[in-house]
């Protein structure tokens, strides 16, 4: 009665387990989905007020206007500080835009953010504009000097624990190590992050996706589902007012946003759902996952040997958890004494 999840390519390792793993149902008890907090809860050491989080100076809600001065033509706005970075956006004379950073010579400002005000261009990006083609109003002393969250040598690292809750699971446990890297680089704002995971060599094959990360505001694009909890591993500075102490299982202390619990259902077909529940956790300052963990349970609608179902829950299910045990970002570490 199970079948294939049918769910973006980058997951489908998540969805190839189940079928590998030949999980049949072997109860007719019904008991309703419960949240349940994940083992990596034991890593959120402690809350951590705003004001005690050490500062970042590549994070700036900047309030300072700048507005591009050309004449008949429109100004040119580029993926990064520099006639060498192409072109993803441009200003109309006397369009005004939110500046963000500044470059190290002075002669370019990023600025929030591109429009489609044309329709040539993606909207919603941070850029570039240089400076003798804008007039600014307001002081620009306290704006930083923009430096990319993420570098070209951008590796991360997390462990992973799986398992499946049914007595006719032919793989009942595994774990695996999921490594993201800087791929091709195309010398603009994005990365490309190339994502492999690697299963313990009894368990499954390995499988690999590819997110592109910009490397100035930290936030990912990966062409499906970003609004599922399942696929954020790269999200932006997190700018919320409180924050968890989180503590690496490779050492160190940082701050953390988590949250949760986050429910996606996935129609499968045939009768079938499936529902994912679970937690993350993302470093403050970078955005970069920590923690991700999920409990996934299958539902069944429907007629079956002369009995009905609604969304009907038969014992099996997926869990997994996944840590960050290294990186190359930088992270900012808290202080022992926090």
């Amino acid at each position: 009665m199970y079948k294939k999840l049918t769910i973006p390519t980058h997951f489908l390792f998540i969805a190839l387990i189940w079928l590998l793993s030949g999980c049949t149902s072997v109860s007719m008890t019904f008991p309703n989905i419960q949240n349940s907090q994940p083992n990596f809860s034991s890593q959120i050491i402690g809350d951590l007020a705003s004001n005690s989080v050490p500062e970042n100076d590549s994070i700036t809600p900047s309030t300072i206007r700048a507005t591009v001065i050309t004449q008949g033509s429109r100004a040119n706005l580029r993926e990064g500080p520099g006639l060498e970075f192409p072109i993803i956006g441009k200003g109309s004379p006397q369009s005004q835009f939110d500046i963000v950073g500044r470059s190290e010579d002075g002669e370019w400002w990023q600025i929030c953010c591109t429009s489609d005000e044309s329709e040539e261009y993606e909207a919603g990006l941070t850029a570039w504009v240089a400076s003798t083609v804008i007039s600014i109003a307001g002081s620009t002393g306290d704006v930083p000097t923009s430096e990319s969250i993420y570098s070209e040598d951008l590796f991360s690292r997390w462990d992973v624990e799986w398992e499946c809750g049914s007595s006719r699971c032919e793989i009942s446990e595994c774990t695996a190590t999921v490594e993201a890297s800087v791929g091709e680089l195309s010398g603009g704002q994005w990365l490309r992050m190339d994502h492999r995971v690697l299963w313990d060599e009894t368990c499954f094959s390995t499988d690999e996706w590819v997110f592109e990360v910009n490397r100035f505001t930290g936030l990912e694009r990966n062409y499906a589902e970003n609004d599922s909890f399942l696929y954020q591993y790269w999200q932006g500075p997190q700018l919320e007012e409180a924050y968890k102490i989180y503590e690496l299982k490779s050492g160190g202390q940082v701050a953390a946003d988590c949250s949760g619990p986050y429910e996606v259902e996935v129609e499968e077909g045939e009768g079938w759902t499936t529902v994912y529940q679970g937690y993350t956790c993302h470093e403050r300052d970078t955005g970069m996952l920590l923690s991700l963990s999920y409990e996934k349970r299958w539902l069944f609608t429907g007629e079956f040997e002369g009995q009905s179902y609604e969304r009907e829950y038969f014992n099996d299910y997926e869990r997994m958890e996944q840590n960050l045990v290294e990186t190359t970002a930088q992270v900012v570490y808290l202080d022992e004494t926090q």
